[in-house]
This record gives structure tokens, C-alpha cells and sequence, in this order.
């Protein structure tokens, strides 16, 4: 019996904050799909599950959320936009295709949004990195999954992104030889080896 699919047993094997929110669709490979994030409170809850926002922020968002549904609804398209943006740009990399041009305009657009909340605060071991104005934005999580994004792609490691053959999530190849094909070996590889031996046992009965 398949268990339910929900936030709290969400597989994080993107082993990257954003992959991870890119891969909060079940699969990439067919149309009918599961999706994780439904709406804004699911996006939140995926958010605790990852350790990117804190009680307080949850607290203060959703009074915003209460008082302004439709602010909610407006940050939850905001968020599946960037997701699926996201999506294109390391897909689209993972398979050494140029970006289409429409869509890293877009992409770098969230990107500047994202970034342009970034900044420094005195601390007593120096300056350190913070978010500027965060409880403002509902959809303000999301600018750490982009800074995320950008943290990747402009390191060395950014050429180990790949995209899963069987299911299309996307991954970090940490394993030494970088030879790895499948976000998760013991699930998605198995089914997809059982999958190609399927097809190479029906070739054969065919052509006998």
C-alpha cells in the first residue's frame, strides 16, 4: 500500500535548498502529476520541513495571511513561477542546452528581486550576511531558495546538477566519480532498471 504523499515525507534528494523546491512536483516525466506545494500554507510548511524560516516568521506571515487572502494568493504565483523557472534554467544546464532567452530574463528578474535583499549586519564576531526587512514579503523563504540558486551557479560544482532519467528532479552528483544518474539510486534507479529490462525482454519476445 502506498503511503500518502504530503510535506512531512517529502524526499529531499536535490542535496541544494533549490532543488529541493524544484522538486516539490512529484515527477517531471509525466503530466498528470502530485504537487507538494498547493497553495501558500503548503509552501510555508515545506519551509519548516527545510529550516528556513523561523516560528516567528511563520507567526507573522500568517496573520498577514489572514488578514490579505489575496496576498497569499498572489505570493503563491509568484512562487510556482520562480519554482518552475528554476526548473528550466537547471534542466536546461543539466543537458548543456543554451537558456532560452525568454526565460532567463524572466529568471534573472526573480534572481535581482531576491538578491537585492541581501546585506550586512554588525555582529560580535563581525559582519555577517542577513535579509533585509524579511517580515515584510510573504514570499520573502523564497529569496533564500534563489540566493541558493545563485550560489551554485556561479561555483565549480554547478556542472554536477544533473536531472534524474527516471522521474526528472534534479540533483547535486556528490558521489566521487560524479557517474550518478538517479536523485535517489535505491528508488528511482531501481524502478528504472526494471523499467529498461522490461523493454529489452518485450524486444526480444518480438523479435522471436
Amino acid at each position: 500500500m502506498n503511503k500518502e504523499r504530503n510535506i512531512a515525507n517529502l524526499p529531499l534528494d536535490g542535496g541544494l535548498l533549490c532543488l529541493d523546491f524544484v522538486n516539490t512536483v512529484q515527477t517531471r516525466k509525466k503530466e498528470a502529476s502530485y504537487e507538494y506545494l498547493p497553495n501558500y500554507a503548503a509552501f510555508l510548511q515545506w519551509c519548516i520541513k527545510l529550516d528556513i524560516i523561523s516560528p516567528n516568521e511563520v507567526k507573522e506571515f500568517e496573520k498577514i495571511v489572514e488578514h490579505s487572502p489575496a496576498t497569499a494568493i498572489t505570493a503563491y504565483h509568484h512562487i510556482i513561477i520562480a519554482r518552475e523557472l528554476l526548473y528550466k534554467v537547471f534542466s536546461g544546464k543539466a543537458d548543456g542546452k543554451p537558456i532560452e532567452e525568454d526565460v532567463l530574463n524572466k529568471f534573472n528578474e526573480i534572481l535581482a528581486e531576491a538578491l537585492q535583499h541581501t546585506g550586512f549586519e554588525n555582529r560580535k564576531e563581525g559582519l555577517q550576511e542577513c535579509w533585509l526587512n524579511p517580515d515584510s514579503d510573504i514570499a520573502a523563504p523564497l529569496w533564500k531558495v534563489m540566493k541558493s540558486a545563485y550560489d551554485i551557479l556561479t561555483a565549480p560544482e554547478a556542472k554536477y546538477v544533473k536531472e534524474c532519467s527516471a522521474c526528472g528532479w534534479l540533483f547535486l552528483d556528490k558521489s566521487r566519480t560524479h557517474t550518478r544518474r538517479w536523485c535517489n539510486p535505491l528508488e528511482c534507479g531501481s524502478i528504472d532498471k526494471a523499467t529498461r529490462y522490461y523493454h529489452r525482454q518485450k524486444a526480444k519476445k518480438a523479435k522471436a
